[in-house]
């Protein structure tokens, strides 16, 4: 009896973990999306500030549609920082401010990768531990 009520501990544990498991995966993904958008748009910027003013270019103002119009100043950039504000800042800010943002979300799926990993040991240590009270 002591054996069917410590598999059941064991199953909510390992159940619980796994669901720990899946939801870390998912957010380490999401993570790697952001770094990998920040990724280009750093490079964005940085091709962006060599482009030559009076520039052709479509700037897009929702999903999938674009307006035409010309590069004015290639080394300043406006950029929305919260509550309706807007600042001009220069090409070199905004990569340094997303190149930071980039260092911040790599930290955090370090942190997460690790995390998952001990949810991960966990859950074989329960396995262990189940086939162990079978064996027995």
């Amino acid at each position: 009896m002591a054996d069917e009520e410590q598999m059941k501990q064991l199953f909510t544990q390992f159940q619980m973990l796994q669901q720990n498991i899946e939801q870390l995966t998912e957010h380490v993904q999401k993570l790697h999306q952001q770094n990998a958008e920040l990724e280009e748009s750093v490079t964005a910027l940085k091709e962006f500030s060599q482009t030559l003013p009076d520039t052709d270019v479509f700037a897009p103002i929702a999903n999938g549609i674009f307006i035409k119009g010309k590069v004015v100043d290639n080394q300043k950039l406006l950029v929305n920082v919260g509550a309706d504000t807007v600042v001009e800042k220069s090409v070199d800010e905004v990569a340094g401010m997303l190149e930071k943002h980039q260092q911040s979300t790599t930290q955090n799926i370090l942190e997460a990768e690790t995390l998952l990993q001990g949810f991960q040991e966990q859950a074989m240590r329960i396995y262990q531990e189940v086939e162990k009270v079978n064996k027995e």
